[in-house]
């Protein structure tokens, strides 16, 4: 079997959302700059600064892969979730709703761009569906804030581009 010569249409998604979210600076659009944004899980005692987003393949979405109606196209939905550590020692909690704005305004931003290789693209379509997920407070004593926000993407192609 030959060696594939593309990366999969999931991966390029969540490379793209990896890079989205790095694009993100402070200023008139975005509150803050994140110090870190990666596709790897950074523990809090790793972290050098924040806040940090972790960038991952999710379980779940809304659904699996379906044939699309054409002879050998399909679509496939699937989970994207974005992990983030915020800090704050007075207000954890805006510190923590400030990235879960930016994050989403970034993707959305993204996903409804028309520019070759953005989440537009590269996408049917991108929601975030699903509760975004906090520490509810456990770290906030600490001055610490940790969230996970769900982003459902569907693609579109043949198997092995998928």
């Amino acid at each position: 079997m030959p060696t594939p010569t593309a990366l999969s249409l999931r991966l390029q998604v969540i490379n793209r959302i990896e890079t989205v979210l790095k694009a993100i600076t402070t200023g008139a659009t975005f509150w803050v700059t994140p110090y870190q944004v990666t596709k790897r899980l950074i523990l809090l005692e790793q972290a050098q600064g924040f806040p940090v987003y972790m960038v991952f393949s999710g379980a779940g979405g809304s659904g699996g892969i379906e044939h699309s109606g054409a002879s050998d196209e399909y679509d496939e939905t699937f989970r994207v979730i974005v992990k983030g550590i915020v800090q704050d020692n007075s207000d954890t909690v805006t510190a923590l709703e400030k990235s879960i704005q930016d994050i989403r305004l970034a993707i959305n931003t993204d996903s409804t761009s028309g520019v070759a290789g953005t989440l537009g693209t590269l996408a049917i379509q991108t929601l975030m569906y699903g509760q975004v997920e906090t520490d509810e407070g456990l770290l906030s004593d600490e001055g610490f804030a940790y969230f996970e926000q769900p982003v459902d993407i569907t693609i579109a192609g043949r198997f092995g581009e998928l």
